[in-house]
């Protein structure tokens, strides 16, 4: 027999898909196969996270996209060193400890790899399996870049989708002008691994433009370029809170002159973040203008001060 008679069937016999139940995040999150893409320390992991805490708290939107199912549980597969304590950071207290199952993906090139965890995912039946990274999960001797790697990342995934269970694959865009800067073929691996999928998110980190979460998804209403901003929770929180940009707000990035505290002491008037003290403030913003700790704690000490409530100029007189 063929693979038409096999496995042929008349569209009468295809089951309809509503097109609410072909997304998880209407327009961002599919309920098949998700590619989120990015440079290393865009902010992939977090996003992540991010969509996963909305998901499981069953919040009604994120970053203003409908949530159109909650989850009771999320499968994390990690590849990086020291990634299993920092995704529970960033999930602590933020949702069920019971919620979130991580495990450890090293593929050892044994064929029986793959269908065992396609096995175990099928007993567990998760709301979404999050595999971290793409690169990270290859047999010894693979390479990201060649079209037979891809497509047998993506035939070793096939099954877990078929069965219902939601995929977000996190992989690294490439270096350079070439293929991978431009949302069709961000990954590395481009269209090979693209092509498997339903959903493509690529997430850009400019200096001077900020985040950027741009899509292209099958069956969207429509393909999203926004801007974004993630920041942590609170004080001693490493929960990321994922906002969109105020419309025609240009998202803020400080340059790297001797005006970089003047710009940081007007955006934090601006934002007027929750923490209180200048540790805080430092901690917070660090990661965003590329300045140490200590360094935007001891500057803030004689620039700004919390009265009231609110954090305001340290005038000369009071410095």
């Amino acid at each position: 027999m063929g693979a038409i008679k096999d496995k042929g069937r008349k569209l009468r016999q295809i089951e309809r898909v509503p097109y609410e139940d072909a997304f998880l995040i209407e327009d961002l999150l599919t309920t098949r196969t998700t590619i989120l893409a990015g440079e290393p320390k865009a902010g992939k992991t977090l996003l992540s996270a991010g969509m996963g805490i909305a998901l499981l708290n069953g919040e009604p939107t994120f970053l203003g996209q409908p949530v159109h199912r909650r989850l009771d549980h999320i499968v994390f597969g990690l590849t990086d060193d020291g990634a299993p304590e920092e995704l529970k950071e960033r999930l602590h207290g933020a949702v069920p400890d019971d919620a979130v199952t991580i495990f450890p993906v090293a593929d050892p090139g044994d064929p029986d790899y793959w269908p065992g965890i396609c096995s175990d995912l099928m007993d567990i039946r998760p709301g979404l399996f999050v595999l971290d990274n793409v690169i990270g999960s290859l047999a010894p001797g693979e390479d990201i870049s060649s079209p037979v790697t891809a497509q047998r990342i993506m035939r070793n995934l096939r099954p877990i989708s078929d069965a219902g269970i939601p995929i977000l694959l996190v992989t690294h865009t490439p270096k350079g002008t070439g293929e991978g800067m431009s949302v069709a073929s961000s990954p590395i691996g481009g269209r090979a691994i693209g092509a498997g999928a339903r959903g493509l998110i690529a997430l850009r980190n400019s200096g001077k433009r900020g985040r950027r979460i741009q899509t292209a998804i099958n069956r969207a209403a429509e393909d999203l370029d926004i801007h974004v901003t993630v920041r942590r929770a609170g004080e001693a929180s490493e929960v990321p809170v994922w906002e969109r940009a105020e419309p025609g707000l240009r998202v803020l990035s400080l340059p790297k002159t001797k005006s970089w505290d003047e710009a940081l002491i007007t955006r934090i008037i601006e934002e007027q973040p929750e923490e209180t003290t200048h540790a805080g403030l430092a901690k917070r913003y660090a990661p965003s203008i590329g300045k140490k700790y200590e360094t935007i704690r001891q500057k803030l000490r004689g620039l700004a001060e919390h009265v009231d409530g609110r954090w305001v100029r340290t005038t000369p007189s009071a410095a």
